[in-house]
């Protein structure tokens, strides 16, 4: 199966999957638009977030939304979170780590 895009959301989604740690979703994504799988998400609060997704964290501007809302950061402090984590810079990720598991 495949994506099969039918609207601009599905088209970026699309573009999103073919990204290094995203394409691991791939299967997931299509199955779930197809309601061949479950959509699930780890708490009810991340479902207006991830529902565009099908419940998978696809976008980086997601992570920043789930920063925002569960760790109150600021949409500053979401951003340099998301690009240590683009980075993969795991001294900053350890510094907002505390702030985030409060």
């Amino acid at each position: 199966d495949s994506v099969q895009p039918v609207c601009f959301e599905d088209v970026v989604a699309t573009t999103s999957l073919n990204r290094p740690g995203a394409s691991d979703y791939i299967n997931n994504f299509v199955a779930r638009k197809h309601g061949q799988e479950e959509v699930t998400v780890l708490d009810s609060a991340l479902e207006d977030i991830l529902a565009p997704t099908y419940g998978i964290m696809l976008y980086q501007e997601q992570v920043m939304q789930v920063a925002q809302r569960f760790a109150g950061f600021s949409l500053g402090k979401a951003d340099i979170l998301r690009r240590a984590m683009g980075k993969k810079d795991a001294s900053a990720m350890h510094e907002m780590r505390a702030s985030f598991i409060q």
